[in-house]
């Protein structure tokens, strides 16, 4: 069975979380253990092994990791992508506080049945309940993982600011100093958007982008392409040479783009009135990553292969077609047998020298 690469990219998030959370909680079992050895503690009872201890933090971090890490994964990935952060961070504290709630409660139910033996009378269970709420430890630890959750969300949030995999290279400093790279990159921009604004008005046509961009992100991930930036209606899409020419992985990607818009037309139909269709350029070859600016860094890509995508997907419009390609990228493309290649000559592009052999594809 074949993982996609956005499963895998939440995966991999998951571990990486679980991996912290464990870490979290090791340091949590040294320093508890450190303060109970201190000066500050009246001593260590008969009943208390570090070893047993460790290992139950390491357990509560494992499952915390995989259960609470992956939950986080997959709700900000399907249900807060298109929310506010301050939604997030609100329905997740709201979900926080419930899950310790009900923990409290079943504790309660459980402690008061041991010490009962029968039934549990409402009196003794209430009393229980609030004993644990009240507790410094359990207020504490809430508090604690609380804020370690939260925090945890605000990072996947920050990730997806910068795109997948974008944060770890920033916090690494990868490109602190410029570096060259090979690149594939794809402007796709929507049909007719002039005409489609000033039918619909600047808040609905906001709307529209919205959520035309939530509804192709996933197909986007899945061929492994990474979303460089949003230029008004206009989407730039970005894949180092190796993984863009891997099955295909750039045409592939415009193909299911395509589908998965002509699969929601009468969702957009009835939302908007209108139906939005894409044309993409497509061209490859060296630019310079790094990061740029002072008190708002970001990381981006300068050279000719930009202008000359951006030339490229402009002439969409001259040639009547979705799609235009280089033929150089084309020719690097592995497993071209599901395309056959429509040349349309050769042509001059605004402020480039060499004239760029343009084609179109036709998908067999």
């Amino acid at each position: 069975m074949k993982i996609s690469p956005q499963l895998k990219i939440s995966f991999a998030r998951v571990a990486i979380i679980t991996i912290s959370y464990v870490i979290i909680n090791i340091f949590i079992a040294y320093f508890n253990d450190t303060i109970l050895r201190s000066g500050f503690s009246s001593g260590l009872t008969s009943i208390y092994d570090f070893n047993i201890y460790l290992l139950i933090n390491i357990i509560i971090g494992l499952v915390a990791g995989i259960f609470g890490g992956g939950a986080l994964v997959a709700v900000n990935s399907r249900l807060f992508r298109k929310k506010s952060f301050r939604f997030a961070i609100l329905a997740t504290a709201g979900v926080y506080g419930l899950i310790f709630l009900i923990a409290i409660l079943i504790n309660g139910v459980i402690s008061a049945s041991v010490r009962m033996n029968t039934g549990v009378p409402l009196n003794e269970f209430v009393a229980i309940a609030f004993d644990l709420m009240m507790n410094k430890t359990v207020i504490v630890y809430f508090i604690l993982w609380g804020i370690i959750t939260l925090f945890t969300l605000f990072l996947l949030q920050i990730n997806d600011k910068f795109g997948p995999g974008m944060l770890v290279k920033f916090l690494m400093g990868k490109y602190h100093h410029p570096r060259l790279e090979d690149r594939i990159f794809m402007f796709l921009d929507m049909r007719s958007s002039t005409t489609i604004a000033e039918k619909l008005g600047n808040e609905k046509y906001f709307n529209l982008l919205n959520d035309l961009f939530a509804d192709i992100t996933d197909t986007i991930l899945n061929h492994e392409g990474e979303i460089y930036q949003y230029v008004g209606d206009e989407i730039v899409i970005s894949w180092p040479v190796a993984k863009g020419i891997k099955g295909a992985n750039c045409l592939q990607c415009y193909v299911k783009i395509k589908n998965t818009l002509n699969e929601l037309s009468s969702h957009y139909m009835n939302k908007f009135g209108v139906s939005p269709e894409l044309k993409a350029g497509l061209h490859h070859g060296q630019v310079m990553a790094g990061e740029v600016g002072v008190i708002k860094k970001d990381i981006i890509y300068s050279g000719d292969v930009l202008n000359t995508t951006s030339r490229i997907q402009e002439q969409c419009n001259h040639y009547q077609v979705d799609l235009l390609i280089s033929e150089e990228t084309f020719n690097i493309i592995e497993d071209q047998s599901q395309y056959e290649l429509i040349q349309l000559g050769s042509i001059d592009l605004r402020g480039r020298e060499q004239k760029v052999n343009l084609n179109t594809v036709r998908f067999k």
